[in-house]
């Protein structure tokens, strides 16, 4: 073959490489990841043998939970109407131990399970020992007060007089494990006994959290996202229902979202607009996060959702508030779940609690980058590589004229404890998720990258090779050699 013809066929192939090059590049960029998401989505669902069902059942990144607890330090005070001034102690840190059990696929595309959790002190992460003695309000008085106040006199007084017999005040003190995890109330056991009294009881025992170790909160029905990935997750029904029974309407009483440990993948979605839902068995209801900004963990890109102000405004500014109750900004009347008790949630230190509850105690110091409650999702995957649930327990008290240590007292939502239920993932679980999904996003973005620059300069470079060979005249159209060729051969 002629060298001509071979530097030609040469220059078209060099050509073709450099549009291939291009033309890959290009589509890597538009189409690749459309691809892998696509790719990752058929192995999200819940199934039987799927790589997701283990790390569901059993989460393989550690999860505590941390508590302070509100000590009031002027208690004589309180109970002639001052202000109450309250110290927060702690933190006292558990390791949670979780696992669901019982799971059971259905037919619809959802698997039904409990999740029994229990908690291990950690001495190391705690401010003191779970044994510490910690003064604060008597709840069950106040539980019981609440209970009867619309009963007639004489049962208050019945209440009364066996408070005083059994010299319980106001406030007591107990350890920080019996305040959590509860502890036998002589009042409380005595009231049982009493017949005019014993139906409004529900318990001779109280603890923030009594009963929630060792257990689980409830019967779950989550669909797989099978046949709906923006399902995923998602809560069906907790304990063979979809609607509580708690609040004013049906919109206000329907479960939606997650449990907040898995959303839904959150790619092509405008963030801005995003709601995170998810239902929460502390508050009783279901809440939702927004967008708040982008940020990473572990050098994995994630998106930061947080609940927002504006779920925990009165009615009158946020109408989508008025099922939940009509007390003001901030706090959350949860009697109704929990046995007729005046306990009330809100954020840590009452953050963005109406100036009410605020300035009737002393003590507290409300900061958002401390207080409020935040994910950190992975958005190819919908997985919360790190979260902070933060909330509140409030005792709401009353004066009460029949009541001795109630008679004076100012009416108060006065805080308990708070919680801090959080988890980070760690760097072997970065690893694997980077190294079994992320990292192909990584290599398809720059391979495609390079392949356009790439095929760019091997475009221009045949181009001016070519145009350098016309130039010096060494290189000659194939159709005029051939001319050449027979005019040669005429003359001969």
């Amino acid at each position: 073959m002629p060298s001509g013809r071979k530097r030609q066929c040469a220059s078209i192939v060099a050509l073709i490489f450099a549009f291939t090059f291009v033309i890959i590049g290009i589509v890597g960029i538009v189409v690749g990841p459309k691809i892998l998401q696509n790719q990752i989505i058929s192995q999200l669902p819940l199934k039987v043998g799927s790589d997701q069902l283990d790390s569901w059942k059993t989460p393989p990144v550690p999860v505590y939970l941390q508590f302070w607890l509100w000590e009031c330090v002027n208690v004589m005070d309180v109970t002639q109407g001052t202000k109450p001034f309250i110290v927060q102690r702690g933190p006292f840190t558990y390791l949670e131990n979780r696992n669901k059990t019982g799971v059971y696929f259905n037919e619809n595309n959802t698997v039904t399970y409990r999740q029994p959790i229990s908690y291990t002190f950690l001495r190391n992460m705690s401010a003191a020992d779970e044994f510490a003695q910690i003064t604060m309000i008597n709840a069950p008085i106040v539980t019981i007060v609440s209970l009867v106040r619309n009963q007639s006199n004489i049962t208050q007084e019945i209440f009364n007089f066996f408070k005083n017999v059994f010299n319980e005040s106001l406030f007591v003190k107990h350890t920080v494990r019996e305040w959590i995890w509860g502890y036998e109330d002589p009042l409380l056991k005595a009231a049982k006994s009493i017949p005019i009294l014993s139906d409004l009881i529900p318990d001779d025992h109280f603890g923030y959290f009594y009963g929630q170790n060792a257990t689980d909160d409830g019967l779950y029905t989550v669909f797989t996202g099978a046949s709906n990935i923006n399902l995923l997750n998602n809560i069906d029904k907790w304990n063979g229902v979809s609607y509580l029974p708690y609040w004013r309407t049906l919109h206000g009483n329907q479960i939606n979202g997650t449990d907040g440990s898995w959303f839904p993948p959150l790619i092509n979605q405008d963030f801005q607009s995003k709601r995170l839902y998810l239902f929460s068995t502390d508050v009783c209801r279901s809440l939702y996060a927004k967008f708040e900004r982008h940020s990473s963990v572990l050098k994995i890109p994630t998106e930061i959702f947080s609940i927002p102000s504006e779920v925990f405004l009165n009615a009158t500014l946020n109408p989508d508030n008025a099922p939940f109750g009509s007390y003001d900004s901030g706090v959350l009347d949860v009697s109704a779940c929990r046995q007729g008790a005046p306990i009330f949630i809100s954020l840590p230190h009452l953050l963005y609690g109406a100036d009410q509850y605020v300035n009737a105690v002393d003590g507290i110091a409300p900061d958002p980058s401390l207080h409020r409650t935040i994910f950190e999702v992975e958005p190819h995957t919908g997985l919360v590589l790190s979260a902070q649930k933060r909330l509140q327990i409030n005792v709401q008290i009353k004066p009460d004229p029949l009541i001795d240590d109630l008679k004076h007292i100012s009416e108060t939502i006065l805080p308990a404890i708070w919680i801090n239920e959080s988890t980070t993932i760690d760097q072997k679980s970065a690893n694997d998720l980077n190294n079994k999904v992320l990292r192909f996003f990584t290599i398809v973005r720059w391979v495609s990258i390079l392949l356009i620059p790439v095929g760019v300069l091997i475009f221009v470079a045949t181009i001016v090779i070519v145009a350098k060979r016309r130039s010096r005249g060494t290189f000659t159209p194939i159709i005029n050699a051939r001319s050449s060729n027979s005019v040669e051969v005429d003359d001969d």
